[in-house]
């Protein structure tokens, strides 16, 4: 057990991250201080952010964004100046972070011991290229005294360039517990009562779950849909995001019937729409909406990382294409369409498989350990 109080800086929190982070408080005695801001305003992260009283401390940061949400300083001093030295400093990996430098120098000055938590890898980039903003991930590990994964896969890479024992996995997850009993219920509720429920009177239904960027391939979303229409096909679009208006027009011209429900942060309202849904066909990168969509045995359909335009977010490799979600290798509209309608005619099959690389592999138990673990191992060092 920590006896100290452990502070966590993050730019701010989202609303899928608070379980999370209220489970890790719990098992740290309640010695958890969520340390964070807010994003820019107009932000496509501003829908998303966690509301109400979390069962955790909490500190308000001011936040400093540059160029858009491109580049950010965090005011940290303010944390420890309001609330004493803590025995560990959990951070939030970024390379956007301009204040992280200084935080983790400040943190070893009052012997801290320091730890990363995050992606250390980019969606746009191959893992350790020499791009300016990999080097300084590079560096910022070499400084930290424990690094905490999102996969196993990002760990073995980050281990040619740091020493392995301060490496640590915590598969990145959602608490998933809520999630996996609202299939429970939803599938005693059966499908046509769930779309009777939500209005939904199409056959067949394509769920979008993110931000509505162009990152994400929303351009492509909306053409692929129009291979679809020799069936009765909705696309249920779950998010909000600057690209939403263009979606609309081009799905008006092309004639695509759609739905926008914007971002869903409620468990029961997301899980609804969810279940409501056949597949949930992401064009672009992918992340936590694979998590999202299994819990509810609803098999994604994607392109292969490292096609296209992008990698995708360590999450992926959760994805078994054939198996729970098929992965798409010549990312066009058609073939989009053709992986579509082959998850859609063996369905069933797809949809167990995800539900059980959830409740095996993807529980916040887990994940909280992982993270605990390098606490443990960061503290013991210094």
């Amino acid at each position: 057990m920590i006896d100290r109080d452990v502070y966590y800086f993050t730019r701010f929190v989202q609303a899928y991250r608070i379980p999370i982070l209220e489970s890790l408080n719990e098992k740290l005695g309640g010695k958890l201080v969520v340390c964070s801001g807010d994003p820019p305003p107009g932000s496509s992260f501003e829908p998303l952010t966690g509301s109400g009283k979390p069962q955790y401390r909490q500190i308000c940061l001011r936040n400093r964004w540059f160029r858009g949400e491109t580049l950010h300083y965090q005011y940290y001093m303010s944390a420890f100046s309001t609330s004493g030295i803590p025995g560990a400093v959990l951070a939030e990996e970024s390379p956007r972070s301009l204040s992280l430098p200084g935080l983790l120098r400040y943190a070893r000055s009052k012997s801290v011991a320091t730890i990363l938590w995050g992606h250390f890898s980019a969606n746009v980039r191959a893992f350790g290229s020499n791009d300016p903003r990999d080097r300084f991930r590079i560096r910022m590990a070499k400084r930290a005294d424990a690094l905490v994964c999102y996969t196993d896969q990002i760990a073995d890479q980050l281990s040619n360039f740091v020493s392995k024992e301060k490496i640590f996995v915590a598969q990145n997850t959602v608490d998933t517990e809520p999630l996996l009993k609202m299939y429970d219920r939803l599938r005693e509720e059966g499908l046509r009562s769930v779309r009777e429920r939500l209005s939904i009177r199409h056959e067949n239904v394509i769920v979008f779950l993110g931000r509505l960027v162009k990152e994400k391939g929303t351009d492509i979303l909306i053409e692929t849909m129009t291979h679809l229409k020799d069936r009765d096909h909705l696309l249920l679009v779950i998010g909000d995001g600057p690209e939403r208006a263009q979606m609309e027009r081009a799905a008006d011209k092309k004639g695509v019937s759609i739905r926008f429900v914007g971002a869903l942060t409620e468990t029961e309202e997301l899980a609804s729409h969810l279940f409501a849904s056949d597949v949930l066909l992401n064009p672009g990168y992918l992340g936590l909406s694979i998590v999202q969509a299994f819990a509810i045995g609803v098999p994604v359909v994607a392109p292969v990382a490292g096609t296209a335009f992008r990698f995708h977010s360590p999450e992926w490799v959760y994805v078994r294409s054939g198996e729970n979600s098929i992965l798409v290798e010549n990312t066009t509209a058609k073939n989009f369409a053709e992986a579509v309608q082959t998850v859609e005619s063996d369905r069933e099959r797809f949809s167990t498989a995800a539900l059980q690389f959830v409740r095996k592999e993807l529980s916040a138990d887990r994940m909280i350990d992982g993270i605990l673990e390098a606490i443990q191992f960061a503290t013991r060092t210094v």
